[in-house]
């Protein structure tokens, strides 16, 4: 075995052996509702449960609420309880969960048999604040900086805002309707149920909706912007020493005409959309995968690059950027086509490699493109700001950043191509 070999094996066991310390080391899974187990960490349950029934969160006009847990019970399990109060107290007092989201901050609790179920009241304060005008927003199940982890248990999960309010925003995961926002779980895997989950809600219209999204931005906007900063810089500031070195390099810089390196890129974004259409169609049953239309939705924003850049070239590096935009909203619209919510990391990326474009024009007419290159430069801080707060293993979000140095890579490798291209237009 080789040194470089020897150095890669080194690098598995350490990355291994800290892998497993981080997730020996988490904290257990916490049941979003309390009396609904058994869970992976938690063996308590209502005695003679026929399944781990529902959970609805009633909020009221000042954000406290009611958690109203309903569990099926075999018939003489409810009878017993029916008419033996102390019986379905004992029975309730066994069945909480240890690792619970409201675990501390229960407050009333009521128990009661209802067709075949018992039903578990209890209260729980301050779920929701208030937000921009009369929009509000349920943050208490956002975990933010912390590794909580949440196991669904339950088959549905349901949210309900104040009677004349309704949901504002789309929660990840969940159905709306009206006031009330659901999460189910399919067949026996628990999931759906993120833990950066907020809810916002308020007046209905297209301007309730503007000031739940107001109050949603001013919720995750400082730690969006700060995680996406740290976890950004790094990659950053290779695309901008990348940008600055398209216009002092002459590798491949004579090599190939306008016309041929058009042809090759447009021929390169056909082959991509094509190819990862096809992989897609032929792996994944449903429809094509998000990731995959994000790839193909790029290659076809890259075809589009090479097609339109003669065309637009005639009106300076300022329609080379226009382009670079096009591109990357044509790729945006495709994605969502193809696959419905759209991924901000790979068109943050995409929009950074058809940047390369005006940058190798303006580079080539000498000019030093600080505007357009600090624009690609945004990419990678873009992409870590739309999934804060982000943590790898336990680390912050400077780790993830140097997971993106491939994406890094990726713009460098196919932005070179069309920087040559608007080096080449630029004496045209």
């Amino acid at each position: 075995m080789g040194r470089a070999g020897l150095a890669f094996a080194v690098y598995l066991v350490v990355a291994g052996v800290l892998a497993t310390a981080v997730v020996a080391g988490a904290p257990p899974p916490e049941q979003l509702c309390g009396v609904c187990g058994p869970s992976t960490a938690n063996d308590a349950e209502i005695a003679g449960a026929r399944g781990p029934g529902t959970l609805d969160v009633y909020i009221d006009d000042d954000g406290d609420s009611r958690w109203q847990a309903t569990v099926p019970v075999a018939e003489d399990a409810a009878e017993r309880y029916r008419t033996d109060g102390a019986a379905l107290e004992a029975a309730v007092e066994d069945a909480w969960a240890r690792h619970h989201v409201a675990a501390g901050d229960v407050r009333t609790v009521e128990s009661r048999v209802a067709e075949g179920a018992v039903v578990v009241n209890y209260t729980v304060d301050d779920v929701a604040e208030p937000g921009v005008g009369d929009a509000w927003i349920v943050d208490y199940f956002a975990t933010g900086a912390s590794p909580t982890r949440y196991e669904m248990v339950v088959e549905r999960v349901t949210i309900h805002a104040p009677a004349r309010a309704v949901v504002t925003n789309d929660p990840a995961g969940a159905a709306v309707e009206g006031n009330a926002a659901t999460w189910t779980r399919e067949g026996e895997v628990p999931g759906g149920f993120d833990e950066q989950t907020y809810v916002t809600y308020g007046g209905d219209g297209p301007f309730g909706s503007m000031r739940g999204y107001a109050t949603l931005a001013a919720e995750t906007g400082p730690t969006a912007l700060d995680h996406g900063v740290r976890g950004g810089v790094v990659p950053a500031v290779v695309l901008v020493l990348a940008g600055i070195g398209i216009g002092h390099t002459r590798f491949g810089r004579d090599a190939f005409d306008a016309a041929t390196l058009e042809r090759l890129i447009v021929a390169v974004g056909i082959v991509g959309a094509a190819g990862f259409f096809v992989v897609g169609a032929v792996t994944t049953a449903g429809g094509l995968a998000p990731e995959l239309a994000a790839l193909a939705s790029l290659s076809a924003g890259y075809a589009l690059l090479g097609s339109g850049a003669r065309r637009l070239a005639r009106f300076g590096t300022r329609g080379l950027v226009g382009l670079a935009v096009l591109a990357t909203v044509v790729a945006a619209g495709i994605a969502h086509l193809l696959a419905g919510p759209v991924y901000a990391t790979p068109l943050a990326f995409g929009l950074a490699t058809a940047l390369y474009l005006p940058i190798g024009h303006a580079a080539e007419r000498g000019r030093t493109p600080v505007a357009i290159v600090a624009l690609a430069a945004l990419a990678p801080i873009a992409a870590v700001a739309a999934v804060a707060p982000v943590y790898v293993l336990g680390f912050g979000p400077a780790v993830y950043g140097l997971l993106l140095m491939p994406w890094i890579a990726v713009v460098v490798a196919f932005g070179y191509p069309v920087a040559l291209l608007g080096r080449r237009l630029a004496h045209e």
